[in-house]
C-alpha cells in the first residue's frame, strides 16, 4: 500500500492557520453557547466573518 503522505500533500500555511483559527472562534463560540451567552457567540462569529 503506498504510503499516504504521498496522495495528500500538506496544506499551504496561510491554509493551517486559517483553519486553525476557525476551529478555535468555533470552540470559543460553542463554549459561551453552552453557558447561556448568546449574543456574545453571535457577534464573535460575525465579527470573524464566520455567520
Amino acid at each position: 500500500m503506498r504510503d499516504p503522505r504521498v496522495l495528500s500533500p500538506p496544506l499551504p500555511l496561510a491554509t493551517r492557520v486559517r483553519l486553525r483559527a476557525e476551529h478555535h472562534i468555533d470552540g470559543i463560540g460553542g463554549w459561551l453557547v453552552e453557558h447561556g451567552h448568546y449574543r456574545a457567540a453571535i457577534w464573535l462569529w460575525r465579527a470573524c466573518r464566520m455567520w
